[in-house]
């Protein structure tokens, strides 16, 4: 783990490379986690209300994939890069 320099209780994990704030990544986990729970739950209730019970399960899974894609998506917003790149001449 690396500490951050400008707030020293930040710390940031090695992902294949980059610097992830554990706190982001928490974050971000837990709002993909409950966009994808969200809509996977509320399924059973928007097939009702589009009459399409018959696709019930393969609904369930579209809309899970899409509550977990619109968490990553609102992720991007308070999201830094934490990259260093130096020049060399």
């Amino acid at each position: 783990m690396r500490r951050n320099k400008e707030d020293p209780i930040e710390e940031y994990i090695e992902i294949y490379g980059e610097y992830v704030s554990m706190k982001e990544l928490g974050l971000a986990t837990l709002l993909s986690l409950t966009g994808a729970f969200a809509l996977y739950i509320a399924t059973p209730y928007i097939a009702d209300l589009l009459g399409l019970q018959s696709i019930l399960s393969a609904l369930r899974v579209s809309l899970g994939t899409l509550g977990a894609t619109l968490g990553f998506l609102a992720t991007l917003k308070f999201t830094r890069v934490k990259r260093v790149i130096e020049e060399t001449a």
